[in-house]
């Protein structure tokens, strides 16, 4: 029942998301002006549905505003120069630090914990290396802001796996949570990794596809299944 009035609302957002993905790999660009702020704008409304149904009333109050920060963050980093993508780095900041409160309505269980140890292992590597290049270009100045990020993106990715130790969450949202997580945060280290490091075949291209993917997965898992 939950999903039967609100698929028009993700298929609308898939659609979307599919346009803006077809404009980044044709180069498109007035296009991605266009179709990647829509995307969001019909995930938060297919978010905004599902909370008029049975929901998760604390992740949904903290999702809601992550998803806005989400959008402001993408027109943001649509607009050419660093002070821009710094802004819009801190829009992503307040979303990440919104998911992080709605994922943890109380502390996580403490079996979880281990997984802090797999997301250090996978992340602090990555994020020495972003931060390695900075440097090497001149651009000290980025290293404290895109650390600060990175450090809360991999609390997010571990609250998100976390659920997965959380016997009162249902098999689905624990799927959604961590699928959404892990996507968003392959994009913001593929993003990263294509800016300040090396240029990847498609980057921009994978950076959408699994940004929208995973931003639709999180907001899909407030629904109570």
């Amino acid at each position: 029942m939950v999903w039967q009035n609100n698929i028009p609302a993700f298929v609308t957002a898939l659609i979307l998301g599919g346009t803006e993905w077809l404009a980044v790999a044709r180069g498109w660009r007035r296009l991605e002006y266009v179709f990647k702020p829509a995307t969001l704008v019909a995930v938060i409304l297919a978010a905004w549905l599902l909370a008029r149904r049975p929901h998760d009333a604390w992740m949904a109050h903290f999702f809601l505003p992550g998803l806005i920060f989400s959008l402001a963050g993408d027109i943001l980093l649509l607009l050419p120069g660093d002070r821009f993508f710094v802004l819009g780095l801190a829009s992503f900041l307040l979303a990440h630090i919104c998911y992080i409160v709605g994922l943890n309505p109380t502390l996580p269980p403490r079996p979880a914990l281990v997984l802090s140890v797999i997301v250090g292992v996978i992340g602090l590597p990555l994020l020495r290396r972003i931060l390695l290049e900075l440097r090497r270009r001149g651009q000290a100045a980025m290293t404290m802001p895109v650390g600060l990020y990175g450090l809360v993106l991999s609390v997010m990715l571990f609250s998100a796996w976390a659920t997965l130790f959380r016997p009162d969450w249902a098999p689905l949202r624990r799927a959604l949570v961590t699928a959404g997580a892990s996507l968003f945060f392959a994009s913001d280290v593929t993003l990263a990794w294509n800016r300040f490091v090396v240029p990847l075949s498609s980057g921009r291209l994978w950076v959408m596809v699994t940004y929208h993917l995973g931003q639709m997965a999180l907001a899909a898992s407030i629904a109570l299944w």
